[in-house]
């Protein structure tokens, strides 16, 4: 398994050191010198373990050459003088030891549990049971669990349990049926080794329908005593106070994560609904917020409408439950989005303590330390957030936009190129890929990759405004000029984003309508002026002072 420390991820298998993604040049030793220190941080490794486990036995003098060596050589690569260490620790005349902190996981894979109930319906409940079996397993104490989407890819279909379990990066495989009868419930889970194939323990669970909470809880506490260690937190303390609502959340949240302007409103009314069954089920306030910031950040509802909608929800949500991890995570983006750093970074790091395994925190907070310029954190953070949950389109985007904003541009072009393999038509990794092969001079890929990017973006706004500068940039001054057009007529009939607009004339040169266009959007609030300070779009406009008062603006000290 890969173990990140720093900016820097070791993979003892390929025995490839990496730093922000790209590979550092140690002779194979050296590597394994550092994996027999990471295996064990914190303990004395001595220099005669390491001439067992690394040198023939009769080799003493090559040996202190060797080892002197590799320890030389990491020290050059890892920055870690021997004098103030970060990483390794030198004990004279004795050894070594790995000072920096190292996670140590066992680790699980929920798999997609299968609805046998008669309704079609009931595949929402068994997709929300697994969601909510993943969310409680991440309270086992040293768990490491297999995100939503890397599994998500063996639902409905047979799949061999050790295979599956190889692929997947983890020790064992949970797995299980779900069939709702009227106002029963039943689930039936078995724990396999990943290793063999063998089954750990089984089990049956019957429950009405309404006890469908301490179902899931009692499943969980039965995982943990089976793998022999502890819950490091209790169960939330809010759970609705009937089904109808708990229903009525788990379709909701079943539409919003396959976001569409239909399945948006759907999703809301569901939401409401659960509001109104229960008004006292916070989750539902911040089901319905997570509605009305995407939509504003896909420009299908003005900022002063949309956030303040989900600025009102996250608040009696909150005062309902402050230790949600869902809650506060979504209340870091609002605050990211409103320009308000420091309320925003201590949500997201509130959201991280209590959910340390769920990547959705550290995905977000990568996006934020981008914007506020700490490129080695967000990077952190990304990898972080991909280790977690490595095949969620997400995931692999925040890694290549982390690294575009911190204009490590190959870096971004082969993540890019990774995160398309896995998600052909999901379109930021095509528009960020667009933009860095600009940014590195392969204007006819550039070209070829911002056309596709337009076309998978169907019209959205921010996508037509990334192909309007990349047009406008490289000379295709007709279809740069059809964008502002087409941007233009929409706000004459409703609200639209000004921001893509100012992208187009930027892109064209015309220096003073983008930054006309980019005061609108600061009067307007725009959400994605909180990449101001970072985006290497806006590098040519950095010494204009009327620019530089924007980003002080937005709440940036220059």
């Amino acid at each position: 398994m890969k173990v990140s420390f720093g900016p820097y991820e070791l993979d003892p298998e390929s025995a490839t050191l990496r730093k922000h993604g790209t590979a550092l040049r140690l002779r194979e030793q050296a590597v394994q010198v550092l994996v027999a220190l990471v295996e064990r941080p914190g303990e004395l490794i001595t220099r005669d373990e390491l001439r067992r486990r690394l040198w023939n036995d009769g080799t003493v003098v090559d040996f202190d050459v060797g080892l002197n060596t590799a320890i030389s050589r990491l020290r050059q690569v890892l920055h870690d003088p021997v004098g103030s260490p970060r990483f390794i620790e030198t004990v004279p005349k004795r050894g070594y030891r790995f000072i920096a902190s190292v996670p140590k996981w066992s680790s699980l894979a929920v798999m997609p549990f299968v609805n046998q109930s008669a309704e079609r319906e009931g595949d929402y409940f068994s997709d929300g049971l697994t969601e909510e079996l993943i969310r409680a397993c991440w309270r086992i104490d040293g768990l490491k669990v297999a995100g939503r989407a890397t599994v998500s890819r063996f639902q409905k279909q047979p799949y061999d349990p050790i295979r599956a379990a190889k692929e997947l990066g983890v020790d064992s495989i949970l797995e299980g049926t779900v069939r709702r009868m009227a106002d029963r419930i039943r689930i039936n889970v078995h724990l396999l080794n990943g290793k063999d194939g063998f089954e750990i323990w089984a089990e049956r669970f019957d429950a009405d329908w309404k006890d469908v909470f301490a179902l899931q809880d009692h499943v969980t506490e039965r995982i943990a005593a089976v793998l022999k260690t502890r819950l490091k937190a209790h169960p939330p303390d809010n759970r609705p106070g009937n089904t109808e609502a708990y229903t009525a959340y788990l379709k909701g949240h079943f539409l919003v994560k396959r976001h569409s302007p239909t399945n948006s409103a759907k999703a809301l009314g569901y939401f409401e609904e659960a509001i109104q069954a229960d008004p006292g089920y916070a989750l539902s306030y911040h089901g319905a917020a997570v509605v009305h910031i995407l939509d504003t950040l896909l420009g299908a509802s003005a900022p002063c409408d949309g956030m303040a909608r989900a600025e009102g929800l996250l608040d009696t949500g909150l005062a309902i439950q402050t230790d949600s991890a869902m809650l506060q995570n979504t209340l870091g983006m609002l605050r990211m989005f409103q320009w308000r750093w420091l309320e925003s970074e201590q949500a997201y790091r509130r959201a991280i303590a209590l959910e340390p395994s769920n990547p959705h925190p550290h995905m977000m907070f990568a996006l934020h330390n981008s914007f506020s310029g700490r490129h080695d954190e967000a990077w952190q953070e990304a990898r972080t957030a991909l280790d977690l949950d490595p095949v969620d389109p997400m995931m692999n985007f925040r890694v290549v936009q982390a690294a575009y904003y911190a204009r490590r541009y190959d870096v971004a072009i082969q993540s890019a190129r990774t995160a398309i393999d896995l998600a052909p038509d999901f379109q930021p990794p095509c528009a960020y890929l667009a933009s860095a092969l600009l940014a590195t001079g392969h204007t006819d890929e550039a070209w070829t990759m911002t056309r596709k990017a337009k076309e998978l973006g169907r019209g959205l706004p921010f996508c037509e405004g990334g192909f309007g500068y990349i047009a406008g940039t490289l000379g295709h001054t007709a279809e740069a000029r059809d964008v502002i057009a087409d941007l233009t007529a929409r706000r004459d009939r409703s609200y639209g984003s000004a921001l893509p607009i100012a992208w187009t004339w930027l892109g064209l040169g015309d220096v003073d309508r983008c930054l006309q266009w980019l005061q609108i959007a600061l009067d307007e609030h725009e959400p994605y002026l909180a990449a101001a300070a970072v985006s290497p779009i806006y590098d040519r406009l950095r010494p204009n002072p009327i620019f530089r008062r924007l980003l002080r603006s937005v709440g940036f000290d220059l």
